[in-house]
C-alpha cells in the first residue's frame, strides 16, 4: 500500500478512552495523566457527543474559576463532535483538521466509535500533509 492510498483506519489509534457527559473533570484529568493521552471522547447513553482535550481543561476550567471536582465533562467538551469514517482517505482527515482547526478526530464505523486520528498519526505516516495543516509554514 502506498502513502497516497492510506485510509484513516490504517493510521488511527484504535483504543479510545471515553467518559460520560456527567463525569467530573478531575476523573478525566487523572485518566489522561495515567494513560498518557491528550483527549477523552465524551459519551451520552454510550454514543459519542463531544471531546475533552487537555487544552479544554487548561483553558475552560481555569477560566471558570471553580473547583475542577464540581465541573462536569459536558461543561467543557467541544461539541458537536467532528467525526470521520475509517474508510475515508487519510488526506481527508488532514483536510478536515485544517478546515476545522481540531487536532483529533474520532473515527466512526456504522455509528460506533472505532478509533481516533490525531495530527501526530497523520504526520507520522504522511509528512507531506503538513502543507495542508499549516499552509503558511
Amino acid at each position: 500500500m502506498t502513502m497516497e492510498m492510506l485510509e484513516v483506519g490504517d493510521i488511527m489509534t484504535p483504543k479510545v478512552v471515553t467518559a460520560d457527559v456527567d463525569a467530573p473533570i478531575t476523573k478525566i484529568s487523572k485518566d489522561m495523566e495515567l494513560m498518557g493521552i491528550g483527549s477523552v471522547v465524551i459519551t451520552k447513553g454510550g454514543k459519542p457527543v463531544g471531546i475533552v482535550t487537555d487544552r479544554d481543561i487548561a483553558l475552560k476550567v481555569t477560566l471558570a474559576d471553580r473547583k475542577p471536582s464540581e465541573i462536569k465533562a459536558k461543561e467543557v467538551m467541544s461539541s458537536p463532535l467532528i467525526t470521520i469514517e475509517q474508510d475515508a482517505p487519510q488526506e481527508r482527515a488532514c483536510e478536515l483538521m485544517a478546515e476545522t482547526g481540531v487536532r483529533r478526530i474520532p473515527v466512526m464505523e456504522d455509528d460506533k466509535l472505532v478509533g481516533i486520528i490525531s495530527v501526530r498519526n497523520v504526520l507520522t505516516r504522511n509528512p507531506a500533509c503538513i502543507k495542508t495543516l499549516y499552509p503558511s509554514e
